[in-house]
């Protein structure tokens, strides 16, 4: 059963008036009338749902057990729990065992932090302010997890060598607007670092050199119902960020996604927004400063993003997963390289909150799991070859 659905003549959430700029760059209006372009190509199915624990807020996609084949772990907050799903190869999983962990984990990584050639999970816990480290054995199962202490309420994971020792470490927010620093020891352990002021909670981070110095910056959306933007800390090299820089403020952006967009060799940002339900490209002029954001359309509640060339025309498309319309969007571009309107839908199940993609069936084409929070559930959409 086919289903996509359209989102009509104007993006959802959004007055069209204000918009109407949005339409024009993203050539949803035609010259001399208001015929709409074709929808983006249906490329997804729904190939089946699997069951995971009580609220799944995050999902991410990894060969956990190096078989060869791309297995799923979800973060299960209700329940207090990790769920990992062993791919088979052909677009279907098989659940393991429920793996326990500190209360409410919503966030997760996957890294070899021990240098062991294993990879290794690494999760928050909301509700006792820690991250829980699980060293993989190899042979789908773990160690008995480990808990490194954080700050009140740890949100956002995000990873990178920051001090360019050779060893994974990790940049956590917390709900009271501070960022803190973790560095790796090689071994499965992490020392704290310095501590830094965010000015509002972030849910979302990711980590690249935004200035061409050689050296791991860290870009955060943050937002509280006074103040929003996204910010960007500049690495040293040792595990410091000690200067700063604003950019999107007053945007109300949520979650962030990286990738050299428009092929200009530079990293640039792309950012969900729970203000009018919009996204955001903004192009990297690579000197650590960004051109003025282009939005463009998304759905209804956008929340996580994935960036990848989804219909085949080697240009870099946007999903986005919306918890308030059950939806995830793929919005495809132009080829001049603008965001192309109307957009195509995919119905998931209800509030997804995360989302990731992973060649699930050895096509080589990337898929997209999808996290079902009001259902316990993880939605699997396989990719169909565009036919050209």
């Amino acid at each position: 059963m086919d289903t996509s659905k359209s989102r009509g003549n104007r993006p959802a959430g959004a007055a069209f008036k204000r918009l109407l700029p949005v339409f024009l760059l993203t050539g949803g209006l035609l010259a001399g009338g208001c015929d709409l372009p074709p929808k983006p190509p249906d490329v997804f199915y729904r190939f089946n749902s699997v069951q995971v624990g009580l609220g799944p807020t995050y999902v991410i996609a990894a060969d956990l057990n190096l078989d060869g084949e791309t297995d799923l772990v979800s973060a299960n907050s209700r329940a207090h729990s990790l769920s990992i799903l062993f791919g088979r190869g052909n677009g279907s999983f098989k659940p393991g065992p429920a793996l326990p962990v500190p209360l409410e984990p919503s966030a997760l990584l996957v890294a070899d932090v021990n240098k062991d050639g294993l990879p290794d999970i690494i999760a928050n816990s909301r509700g006792t302010n820690s991250l829980t480290i699980l060293l993989g054995k190899g042979d789908n199962s773990f160690l008995k997890p480990r808990s490194v202490p954080t700050g009140q309420v740890p949100l956002s994971i995000t990873l990178g060598d920051f001090n360019e020792d050779g060893f994974a470490d990790v940049a956590v927010t917390l709900t009271f607007s501070k960022m803190e620093i973790y560095l790796g020891k090689g071994d499965g352990r992490f020392i704290k670092g310095e501590t830094y002021e965010t000015g509002s909670r972030s849910f979302s981070g990711v980590a690249g050199d935004y200035n061409r110095d050689g050296h791991l910056d860290i870009a955060l959306a943050v937002h509280s119902s006074n103040a929003s933007s996204i910010r960007i800390y500049f690495g040293q090299g040792d595990g410091t960020f000690p200067t700063s820089s604003k950019i999107a403020q007053g945007l109300g952006c949520l979650a962030l996604a990286q990738a050299d967009m428009n092929g200009d060799g530079f990293t640039d940002l792309v950012a969900a927004s729970g203000s009018g339900d919009n996204l955001y490209f903004l192009p990297s002029n690579g000197d650590e400063t960004f051109k003025k954001e282009i939005a463009f359309a998304g759905g209804g509640g956008p929340i996580a993003l994935v960036l990848g060339d989804f219909d085949d025309d080697k240009q870099i498309d946007v999903t986005v997963a919306n918890s308030r319309s059950s939806t995830f969007t793929l919005i495809t571009r132009n080829s001049n390289g603008s965001f192309h309107f109307p957009v195509r839908d995919y119905v998931t199940g209800g509030t997804p909150l995360m989302m990731t993609a992973g060649d699930f069936n050895n096509d080589g084409m990337s898929d997209i799991a999808v996290a079902s929070n009001s259902e316990g559930k993880v939605d699997i959409f396989l990719r169909r070859r565009v036919m050209k």
